[in-house]
């Protein structure tokens, strides 16, 4: 029933003429909210189609006026996977988000950095896909510490493909008492699920979201407005609020 609503949606979209924005749930909730202000002012909307990649980009071949990712290392590969729609040069980058630690509300295991995942007893899930690959390795590694990662591989107990799949793990798995991820997931699951642990310094990491016109868009104009849009002043609020850090 999803998969035939989802296509419906698309349907639609194509039939009104409306801008067809397609990417990964990280930057979803605040490019919908950006939207929707966007939308406020046009005639042809802007319809921000978000899921896993896999469940999008076929259609995204036929029919997208523009692509956004979660990270660099994953636009690179939305545009070796559609090199007739994307190129590099049409990439603009957006605002960038901070990698942390998300731990449960009332923090048992008193986990305050990075450090502590490396402690005995410490169940630890990771991102490795998506906009995630290689973000653990990195944050374990920043400081050339090679033991680091080994002592941090030895606690990690759930490799999760995408971070929707980490956040279904993450409620129904108790046991597991911390998982590297973007600051905005915390705010996400809310209070009553998760506390963010911010590891500024020494291991702290930032990834940024990124969006290009394809080159096969009808409306180019249109897509460049809401283009200019989000990377605008004006917009900036609206990524705070979700959780980026603004320009």
């Amino acid at each position: 029933m999803k998969k035939i609503l989802f296509f419906i949606l698309i349907f639609a979209s194509n039939l009104f003429g409306n801008i067809l924005v397609y990417g990964p749930g990280g930057p979803a909730s605040a490019l919908k909210e950006l939207a929707q202000e966007f939308n406020k002012n046009n005639a042809e909307k802007v319809e921000i189609i978000a899921a896993p990649p896999s469940k999008w980009i076929n259609q995204a071949k036929k029919d997208a006026d523009m692509v956004y990712s979660g990270s660099s290392a994953m636009m690179d590969g939305f545009i070796k996977a559609m090199p007739n729609k994307l190129s590099s040069d049409d990439v603009k980058v957006l605002n960038i988000r901070e990698a942390g630690i998300v731990v449960r509300p009332n923090n048992p295991k008193n986990i305050k950095g990075f450090n502590d995942l490396l402690k005995k007893n410490i169940k630890v899930m990771v991102v490795d896909g998506s906009g995630q690959v290689g973000l653990y390795e990195d944050m374990a590694l920043k400081n050339g510490k090679i033991e680091n990662l080994i002592n941090l591989r030895k606690n990690i107990v759930f490799y999760a493909n995408n971070t929707k799949i980490a956040l279904e793990e993450w409620d129904k798995n108790q046991s597991i008492d911390a998982f590297i991820v973007w600051s905005h997931w915390a705010r996400f699951l809310g209070e009553s699920k998760a506390k963010f642990i911010s590891i500024k310094g020494s291991n702290a990491l930032y990834r940024a979201a990124e969006i290009a016109i394809t080159k096969t868009s009808q409306n180019k104009t249109l897509a460049q407005k809401f283009m200019d849009f989000i990377n605008s002043a004006q917009a900036q609020s609206i990524w705070k609020k979700h959780g980026w850090e603004t320009k």
